[in-house]
């Protein structure tokens, strides 16, 4: 299994998503999309799940997960988190 880790862009829009969730569906629901969100970036890590190549950066993958959209690169070693947008954001302007 590769090491995990994410940007600070992506720990704010982690943070983001848990606050935007509990405030319209509540704490119970949060949790789950989170731990929904957290475990499809081990499966990714772990090789479980593989991303996509996406035209907006060199090197970037991609990977559905729930209404989100997890922008990551695979560095080897290590497997970076760099976004995780809802899918109706505008991805080149996020990335």
């Amino acid at each position: 299994m590769k090491a995990l880790a994410f940007t600070v862009a992506a720990t704010v829009d982690l943070e983001d998503i848990w606050d935007y969730t509990e405030g319209e569906w509540g704490l119970a629901q949060a949790r789950r999309y989170a731990e929904e969100l957290r475990d499809t970036c081990h499966a990714l890590a772990s090789g479980e799940r593989r991303g996509r190549k996406v035209d907006v950066r060199p090197g970037y993958l991609k990977c559905l997960s729930g209404s989100h959209i997890i922008f990551f690169r695979d560095l080897g070693d290590t497997l970076e988190i760099v976004r995780i947008l809802h899918g109706a954001q505008d991805v080149e302007r996020h990335l």
